[in-house]
């Protein structure tokens, strides 16, 4: 397998487990990525990647993975108390206040955020970069602070003397996303404990919960104790062999050992997985890992969704990592996963009606074209989420057989069930439309460690580890 970006994850299995594991890994929309020297190999990856999303953390009886091979899709359902939703105020407090104290460590070295236009200088390259912006925006735009940089690398803050400044204004662009509140800032919530309880009182709690997830939080739920439930939709990658080759169709738990959280390089695979998570799913080495495709003119990773892995499902690096922070700290072996070769097909929001699950992530060409009197926007044109959201079915390999452009619906794929803990097939569904589910921005800041140590290279010695910052 293979991966391009890096989690703040430490690794908790040795050079060997990740052996088993032979499949390629997709990102999280189109990030620029940091390359240094290794021990053993010139212009390697290297670095992690920080989460600054908002989703909660559940527990392993509070969460339920469901992927199908045919859609591309996994989705996550998570069970949403009155505890949780009135505390999540308080949640995203200590995740921002652990990354900002983190952030006067002078180890932790935070490589700026760049716009991918700005890297494209070729018709070509601008072409891409116009189509892969679509899904490259950040959570942290538009909060009153730049948090864009000219630059991809730590070494032009530096040579700026801007690395303080930089770090103050990504905290704060954290802080009032966090918040939904373009006027805080760091100084003046920390010094006023007045303001800092009201910004984290339940009242506020609900308002913040209901602005980042009302579109996608059901508020009921058939589990007891429970007030609603959240749905999170990403893209996938799969086999090459298609939707009914590996992973085994089946209702399962994800692997109580073998997952890997933050690994720089190994002997075996280079610097393939990034120091990404690489989350297993069986005994076999199929794992959730990054995307590994990268468009060489501007040295960028980012996920094709297709039939393009050896087995493993890649991810983008920012829905990976969103994954594994919403997973629980421990106990991955008791978190329920369904794998289906079918389509997703659920009631996600309690309405009475069935739905196929999709996302708004679609074809990401490995290069574009422009043609002799096109412009580059009729160029791209084909490209756009817009004009996909059906073409992306009429020419997929195997959806296409199920699929209806006129009436934009899918017919005929299988009903399933679960039944003494067996995933079974129970009918046929009749004509059912697509919920296509918004694809989320950008979610993760990249950082490096001064200092670390990377012999043996499994990356066991790294100061902050994705569990650091797992905590809440």
């Amino acid at each position: 397998m293979k991966s391009l970006s890096t989690l703040l994850l430490a690794s908790t299995m040795a050079v060997s487990t990740l052996a088993m594991a032979k499949a390629p890994l997709a990102l999280l929309g189109p990030i620029p990525h940091e390359r240094t020297n290794t021990p053993k190999m010139d212009n390697a990856h290297v670095g992690r990647y920080l989460y600054v999303g908002v989703a909660p953390k559940f527990n392993s009886d509070e969460i339920e993975l469901t992927v199908s091979k045919m859609s591309l899709t996994v989705r996550a359902t998570g069970q949403i108390t009155q505890a949780k939703m009135d505390g999540y105020a308080s949640q995203l407090y200590k995740r921002w206040e652990q990354i900002d104290t983190t952030m006067q460590d002078p180890s932790f070295v935070l490589h700026p955020l760049v716009k991918i236009q700005s890297l494209a200088t070729r018709d070509t390259s601008i072409a891409w970069a116009k189509i892969a912006a679509q899904y490259s925006p950040h959570v942290l735009e538009n909060r009153g602070v730049e948090v864009y940089n000219a630059k991809r690398n730590a070494r032009s803050l530096e040579a700026a003397g801007t690395e303080d400044e930089y770090r103050r204004s990504i905290s704060t662009a954290i802080l009032r996303y966090y918040f939904n509140n373009n006027s805080l800032t760091p100084d003046a919530v920390k010094a006023d404990n007045k303001l800092r309880d009201n910004l984290i009182s339940a009242t506020n709690s609900r308002a913040l919960f209901q602005k980042h997830y009302s579109s996608v939080f059901t508020p009921s739920s058939a589990k007891p104790g429970y007030i609603g439930h959240l749905t999170l939709v990403y893209p996938v990658a799969a086999t090459v062999a298609g939707p009914f080759d590996q992973p085994a169709e089946d209702s399962r738990t994800l692997m109580a050992y073998g997952t890997i959280e933050s690994r720089w390089w190994s002997d075996k695979w280079d610097d393939e997985f990034g120091g990404l998570p690489f989350i297993m799913i069986n005994s076999s080495g199929v794992a959730f890992h990054g995307p590994i495709t990268n468009f060489a003119p501007l040295d960028v990773w980012y996920l094709r969704r297709g039939y393009v892995s050896h087995g493993c499902h890649r991810m983008d690096s920012s829905d990976l990592i969103e994954l594994r922070n919403i997973l629980p700290r421990t106990e991955l072996g008791k978190v329920r996963l369904t794998i289906l070769n079918n389509f997703d097909v659920t009631d996600w929001n309690n309405d009475g009606k069935n739905e196929v699950v999709d996302v708004k992530y679609y074809n990401i060409p490995s290069a574009v074209e422009i043609p002799k009197g096109k412009t580059i926007d009729e160029a791209i044109k084909p490209f756009l989420i817009e004009n996909q959201m059906k073409s992306y079915y009429q020419s997929h390999p195997y959806a296409k057989d199920f699929y209806n452009a006129a009436t934009d619906t899918i017919t005929g794929t299988p009903k399933y069930k679960i039944a003494g803990g067996e995933l079974l097939k129970d009918g046929i569904h009749g004509s059912l439309p697509l919920k296509r589910f918004e694809y989320q921005p950008n979610r993760v800041l990249q950082y490096k460690e001064l200092g670390t140590q990377m012999y043996p290279y499994d990356d066991n010695q790294g100061k902050y580890p994705p569990t650091y910052f797992l905590k809440n």
